[in-house]
């Protein structure tokens, strides 16, 4: 379970993102830094399969789980955001190794310098390679996903299904476990997606994606984006901060100026735990940590409200 927002700024405010990404208790999620580069490899290996390398791809600050190649959300060095949603829906349970949800960001991210061209890339990929695999950590979880896909100027939202998806522009929007567009500006199937491919309806998701969008409104900078995600609700399932089988590993808040303002727990529970501001040009020192040595990694250190 997971809540992503966006906002396009007006003349008084600057764009802003965030995301809250809720894994499987104890799966440590850590940020890293991936310069841009020039590749010579022709192929490139994503969490479970092998695909075509590009020749260029652009500097990255990303929310990984430690497992995997994806990343749960980020942002490049043109400013471009992406987050990603698991759905339910009528066939994820039914999917193959492919790409990851996950692996989607991280390459939307690598591969475009606007909005607009993340969604392409993300709809080119999906198209040619599809969707698919264990998403769980210690416990199987397959779905599909969405998107929130922004810069300063952009704001998309990007439901699949399969290689099946709809896109809706959007100057706000919050987007949470469950498909939301029912009158699509682009698809390749239906126009109303929603209707199409929910499985269960989720409760507790619409729930969450009312509250995110209502405080979102009224939102005007970082600290009010904060409290969004630091939100508890009595209601189960319906906290913003996520505690218990499923909780907040990291939370992620950008401010999108000419260069963006970024800033991250790197460890669970943003409730308890403080945001650490980042200016995406300069060198990254805390919390980020060396994957291969867990014992370095923050998320553990943080350990438990």
């Amino acid at each position: 379970m997971c809540d992503t927002l966006g906002k396009i700024g007006n003349k008084k405010h600057y764009a802003m993102f965030a995301k809250n990404s809720d894994r499987q208790y104890d799966e440590p999620q850590v940020m890293v830094f991936i310069d841009a580069k020039q590749n010579t490899d022709k192929k490139l290996k994503t969490t479970y399969i092998e695909i075509e390398q590009v020749a260029n791809t652009h500097a990255i600050l990303i929310s990984k789980p430690i497992w995997m190649w994806g990343a749960e959300m980020g942002v490049n060095d043109c400013g471009v955001c992406i987050g990603n949603e698991a759905i339910s829906t009528k066939t994820s349970k039914y999917n193959k190794e492919s790409l990851l949800g996950m692996d989607l960001v991280r390459l939307g991210l690598e591969r475009s310098s606007s909005a607009s061209e993340a969604v392409t890339v993300i709809i080119e990929l999906l198209q040619k390679y599809g969707q698919g695999g264990n998403c769980g950590y210690k416990k199987e979880s397959y779905y599909d996903n969405s998107f929130l896909i922004m810069d300063k100027n952009e704001l998309y939202i990007l439901e699949t299904v399969g290689k099946n998806y709809a896109v809706k522009t959007k100057k706000t929007a919050t987007i949470s476990n469950c498909l939301s567009i029912s009158n699509a500006d682009i698809y390749n199937d239906v126009k109303n997606f929603k209707k199409k491919y929910t499985d269960i309806p989720k409760k507790n998701a619409n729930i969450r994606k009312n509250i995110t969008y209502k405080k979102l409104l009224l939102a005007k900078n970082e600290n009010d984006l904060f409290k969004i995600m630091k939100t508890h609700s009595k209601r189960i399932g319906c906290s913003i901060c996520m505690h218990g089988e499923y909780e907040c590993t990291n939370s992620m808040v950008v401010i999108l100026k000419d260069t963006p303002i970024i800033y991250f727990t790197g460890c669970p529970n943003p409730c308890h735990s403080k945001y650490i501001q980042y200016t995406f040009n300069e060198k990254l020192v805390y919390p980020i940590m060396n994957e291969e040595n867990q014992n370095n990694c923050d998320f553990w250190k943080s350990r438990r409200y």
